[in-house]
């Protein structure tokens, strides 16, 4: 079986099938001996599988891929799978994740560059299919058919929110684990000499692509997020929260880098900052605001079962109720 066209992205769709086993099967078999005899086969299908998953036809990485998938009647032998829309993402976050667990730090630089190439530069050129995704979705009439365009639309939004999405995860950081403290690999490693070469070839190795990709992160890609941030609050786009969200990250984990890299342009550095101290503060108050829902809701329960339990006698208390004698 030659995995080219779409099938590959169906073998990827059902690794997420409501039938435990077919999901087993589909996983066995992408992530077993299909990887093993393609190393590459999920860096070269990942930024595809934005477009696939996402129906995004318009744009020519959908019509490239499904070229060897089209019968005679000239449908989609994609058909039939649906993942898109804001329901289908957490489905489609499981098959990404599922892929980036499976790539070496080497493929993920290479992943991340890709992204910004051809998804985030993508959406900053006037003549690209991806210019739509920063710009707000228009109203629609109430009963109105909705047309192809905003279809097109919606979907364009979608792959670049699952883009911002992917470059925020944890699996995708390089030189890092996934665990909760998100602690770098040479700080669990033992370094010292005693320890087995390949043990210290492993530690460098780490140390010196976990460089190249901050380089990458500095260098190529804040410049690009400056300039997607500015037309995306230019159009009032909703994805300017998703672009804050990866903005903050990388100048949580990057600070001094990240402001170095911005040194040359004190007033965008300054416009920075307030941004996402602003951002900070709003996502703060959210966190806030959700707590403090949280805990509402459960004392209010709190309280009702409470009142519920007065007002229930004991067995052991209630009086057995005998009918009066007749007289």
């Amino acid at each position: 079986i030659k995995f080219r066209g779409l099938l590959l992205f169906r073998f990827l769709a059902a690794t997420i099938d409501d039938d435990e086993g077919v999901a087993i099967l589909a996983e066995m078999t992408v992530c077993g001996p299909l990887l093993s005899k393609q190393s590459n086969l999920f860096i070269n299908n990942f930024v595809e599988a934005l477009f696939i998953f996402n129906d995004c036809k318009a744009h020519p990485i959908f019509a490239a891929t499904s070229e060897f998938s089209q019968n005679v009647n000239g449908t989609n032998a994609f058909d039939g799978i649906n993942l898109f829309g804001s329901s289908g993402k957490p489905r489609r976050m499981t098959i990404y994740r599922m892929m980036l667990s499976h790539m070496s730090d080497e493929q993920k630089i290479a992943l991340a560059a890709r992204f910004a190439k051809e998804i985030l530069v993508g959406a900053l050129e006037c003549d690209a299919h991806l210019s739509d995704a920063c710009k707000p979705l228009p109203s629609l009439s109430p009963g109105q058919k909705i047309p192809l365009q905003y279809t097109q639309h919606e979907n364009a939004i979608n792959v670049l929110s699952d883009a911002f999405a992917i470059l925020t995860d944890p699996l995708i950081r390089v030189g890092r684990s996934t665990s909760v403290n998100d602690t770098d690999i040479g700080d669990d490693v033992n370094t010292s000499t005693t320890g087995p070469a390949a043990s210290q070839v492993a530690v460098v190795k780490s140390r010196l692509l976990t460089k190249i990709s901050r380089k990458h992160l500095i260098e190529s890609v804040v410049p690009i997020l400056c300039s997607l941030k500015k037309v995306l609050e230019a159009n009032r786009s909703p994805l300017l929260k998703n672009l804050m969200h990866y903005l903050h990250d990388i100048f949580r984990q990057h600070k001094n880098d990240a402001r170095e890299a911005l040194a040359t342009d004190p007033d965008l550095q300054k416009e920075i900052d307030y941004d996402l101290k602003r951002y900070e503060k709003l996502r703060k108050e959210q966190q806030s605001s959700l707590k403090d829902a949280r805990a509402k809701s459960i004392s209010s329960s709190c309280y009702v079962q409470a009142r519920n339990d007065q007002s229930v006698e004991p067995l052991q208390m209630r009086q057995p109720q005998f009918a009066s004698p007749r007289s």
